[in-house]
């Protein structure tokens, strides 16, 4: 758990090795850098400070300021749980030294950001999610967006060939190359999957991504918070709540606004039954990839959950239950009965599903390929079920409680091997723990009004309560545990809450770049049960 004990032994040391480069704001540590001091400050907090871990790295366009673009590595310390963010300011012509030496997993954010801000690194960087050869960089402020080029074909590659026949031949001429196109069945409508096997199983793969872009980062800066409120539910929409919560959390957090208790009683409530449809999801399409009859069980078990959420705020995915200062409707007369009526079907029928599934010896074979280890999932930044399934005992409830979590008597299953079997068991594990969360909470559901007195009243007026009073902070960077790993947002807003520059941090984008790692070793025909296994959603990979 986050302790301020340990954040003061950081900020000393930080401090005075900075000195008038470093602040800190709301729990977090800032540091300010230069290109050419990046890689010094880098070793120094990972050799000495313990900052190992690379959550997301934004882009910021100043277009008026002297170095026009700054940078922001979000680093984090799982040992201490304490959040650095090391701020680099450079100009357009300056080049930014790489940081994949110290995390191989920073490519794509990297790949991300230059192609998005045009920014030169020292390493040769192919684009990800726009096409080669593009001269439009949508998130810089003077961008003018024109026609893109069309993307080139690209052929599979082909074996090495060992030319001296009198030796033995090389052990890749063996190998076969595959390319599975997005709306192939292994892909689930993702991205593009290029595969090489053994000829049997995985020993190498590469994906293509950007085929849903949506631009939404360069959407959102045009908007007020109300309106950023109703565009962000389509990031996941089968876990609505995350975002739309974790959205208000990062202005409430700026605001440094207090919720009534009875409102964060309500907000973990619908994010721990967010909670368990996704995982429902996640099951139903590991069961349907295997042909398993099983798959319509948990849909039916899913239905009950979104009639939930239904009875609740009248969308079945729950749209429209964060507000800003608390949310928009107490739970309805009769609506905590519906909810242990549900619970109680499906703590019953959740075993049995499962007993029936373990039973069947080509339902565990085909999730029991190859085994993931702890250090490759750090390696490629993947959390959530994925990182627990792999045995790193780690989710922000626990370490970084917000609301009440704390209090809360609940357990995080955590998993050995990391194989598909493992995030099945993690996530069925983790439905029973989110039941635990809801009904300790119902049972001591506070009294008491569920929306900030300060915030009632109309979007407009809130807004312009929002621009006489202006954040804390102008810059803040807000996540929690979603079903699939952390998501949140990074936030610059202007004095009075002009959006400058919303990054949308997702669990899905770091667990496509591990993809390759994460099937190493799998068979074809364990491939599409094991993707579905992660998790990943399409909107969440092109924001």
């Amino acid at each position: 758990m986050f302790s301020w004990k340990e954040f003061d032994k950081a900020r000393n040391v930080l401090g005075e090795a900075g000195r008038s480069t470093y602040s800190e704001a709301l729990g977090q540590h800032h540091l300010s850098v230069r290109p050419k001091n990046l890689l010094r400050w880098i070793e120094l907090i990972s050799d000495d400070l313990g900052f190992l871990v690379l959550l997301d790295i934004t882009c910021v366009d100043h277009q008026n300021r002297e170095h026009r673009f700054e940078l922001i590595y979000h680093l984090l310390n799982m040992g201490t749980h304490q959040r650095l963010n090391i701020h680099l300011d450079f100009s357009e012509t300056e080049v930014v030294p790489s940081v994949r030496r110290f995390f191989s997993h920073a490519g794509w954010h990297e790949r991300e950001q230059g192609e998005m801000f045009n920014i030169r690194f020292d390493q040769d960087l192919p684009t990800l999610l726009l096409t080669e050869g593009q001269s439009n960089y949508p998130l810089r402020k003077d961008s003018l967006i024109r026609g893109w080029p069309l993307l080139a074909t690209k052929a599979l590659p082909v074996n090495r060939m060992n030319p001296n026949k009198s030796e033995a031949p090389y052990a890749e001429e063996s190998w076969m190359w595959k390319k599975f196109p997005i709306v192939a069945e292994e892909t689930l409508g993702n991205f593009e999957w290029t595969v090489c096997f053994d000829p049997e199983k995985v020993v190498t793969s590469h994906i293509e991504a950007g085929f849903h872009h949506q631009g939404l980062e360069k959407k959102l800066e045009s908007m007020n918070w109300f309106q950023v409120l109703h565009y962000i539910h389509r990031i996941h929409e089968g876990a609505a709540p995350h975002y739309t919560i974790s959205w208000v959390k990062t202005l409430e957090e700026m605001m440094t606004l207090k919720l009534p208790e009875r409102a964060q009683a309500i907000r973990i409530i619908m994010l721990e039954l967010s909670r368990i449809a996704e995982h429902l999801t996640v099951l139903h399409e590991m069961c349907f990839a295997l042909g398993k009859n099983e798959h319509r069980l948990f849909l039916d078990m899913r239905e009950k959950i979104y009639e939930l959420f239904e009875k609740y705020c009248g969308h079945r995915q729950g749209f429209g239950v964060a507000w800003l200062g608390g949310v928009k409707e107490d739970l309805p007369h009769g609506w905590i009965v519906e909810y242990q009526t549900v619970a109680t079907l499906l703590l019953k029928n959740l075993p049995l599903v499962n007993n029936a599934l373990y039973s069947q010896a080509d339902f565990r074979d085909s999730l029991s390929g190859e085994s993931v280890s702890a250090q490759t999932i750090l390696q490629w930044g993947v959390g959530g079920p994925a990182m627990r399934a792999a045995g790193v005992n780690f989710d922000l409830r626990k370490s970084q409680p917000f609301y009440f979590y704390q209090d809360i008597d609940f357990d995080i299953p955590v998993g050995i091997f990391g194989r598909a079997y493992d995030r099945y068991l993690i996530r069925l594990e983790e439905m029973f723990q989110s039941f635990r969360i809801i009904t300790q909470v119902i049972d001591n559901l506070p009294l008491g009004g569920i929306l900030s007195e300060e915030f009632s009243g109309s979007s407009a007026e809130i807004l312009k309560k929002m621009e006489d009073k202006g954040p804390s902070v102008p810059w803040h960077s807000s996540s929690l545990e979603s079903p699939n790993g952390e998501a949140g947002f990074s936030l610059l807003a202007g004095p009075k809450w002009n959006l400058e520059r919303v990054k949308i941090k997702t669990p899905s984008f770091m667990l496509s770049q591990a993809v390759p790692a994460l099937t190493l070793g799998l068979r074809e025909n364990e491939l599409r049960a094991s993707l579905a296994s992660l998790g990943i959603r399409r909107n969440e990979l092109d924001r």
